[in-house]
């Protein structure tokens, strides 16, 4: 099978949220989504402060949240009732559907989770299901699967690698992989065909598709359409640590308008109506 080459490389821009700031890789003013993602946040390492850190209570709609989290604990909480606490190598993943308030907070309970690291990202979902009521999954960490050998760690959150399905229930046809290779490990990854895919870099330094070109640390490699496999080379001598995101394309319009990502403005307009009414619901 050929090895899909680089579209484009997306160095991510620093951005405040909350009481810290993040590495913002997507979207970008050259490519507002892959697959069904639209948005890519990478937050820390950071020690915390308790009772100060976090993001307090805000509206979303049109979209799911998934946060990944690397290092820490985490707690969510959302107006529709639903609560939920992972640690490190736990997800988040809400969906917002015609919308719903939400606030996440760092929530350690020993000195290891003092330290707040993890990946933000939210999905447009299918026009179809824009305004399906609130839902949330707690991904615990034990019930994602990890793929290993020869130098190469792999945790399937969502989609599916090697037959080894991710425990995320998913709107689109979509994939969610963690990716830890060893110094001098080469990895070839199969992508479905159809499937848009990106490569964003956690941590390392590695060298992508054929032609070998480098890239580090808070940039995001998009892919070109055609079918084949990814190809990337840990030429260092640090672990290279990696982020795969991708599935079918976005169902559009997509009208981006803070919290939210609909199809039409009209849509947005009616989830800021239901916001500022209350429709959304309460959470203190």
């Amino acid at each position: 099978m050929a090895n899909r080459k680089i579209q484009r490389i997306i160095t991510s821009s620093i951005a405040p949220v909350g009481t810290f700031t993040v590495r913002r890789a997507l979207p970008d003013h050259g490519r507002r989504s892959i697959g069904p993602w639209v948005f890519l946040d990478h937050f820390g390492p950071f020690r915390i402060k308790p009772g100060e850190d976090g993001v307090g209570p805000h509206p979303h709609a049109g979209i799911e949240t998934v946060t990944y989290l690397l290092n820490g604990r985490n707690q969510h909480r959302d107006s529709a009732g639903h609560e939920g606490i992972v640690s490190a190598g736990g997800a988040q993943w809400m969906t917002s559907g015609r919308g719903v308030i939400h606030s996440e907070a760092p929530l350690a309970e020993n000195e290891a989770e003092m330290t707040m690291h993890g990946i933000q990202l939210w999905t447009t979902l299918p026009r179809d299901q824009k305004l399906v009521a609130p839902s949330y999954q707690c991904i615990e960490t034990t019930s994602i699967p990890t793929i290993k050998g020869d130098g190469a760690a792999l945790r399937v959150i969502a989609g599916e690698f090697g037959g080894v399905k991710g425990p995320a229930r998913v709107t689109a046809p979509t994939l969610l992989w963690h990716v830890r290779l060893q110094p001098g490990v080469t990895f070839t990854a199969p992508i479905p065909s159809a499937y848009e895919i990106g490569v964003y870099v956690i941590d390392g330094m590695g060298a992508f598709s054929a032609n070998a070109q480098r890239v580090g640390k808070g940039q995001l490699v998009v892919y070109d359409d055609a079918d084949g496999e990814v190809l990337i080379d840990n030429a260092s001598t640090e672990v290279l640590e990696l982020l795969f995101l991708g599935g079918t394309p976005a169902e559009g319009p997509l009208v981006f308008h803070g919290p939210f990502v609909m199809n039409s403005v009209e849509q947005v307009r009616q989830a800021e109506q239901a916001f500022h009414s209350g429709a959304m619901g309460q959470l203190n």
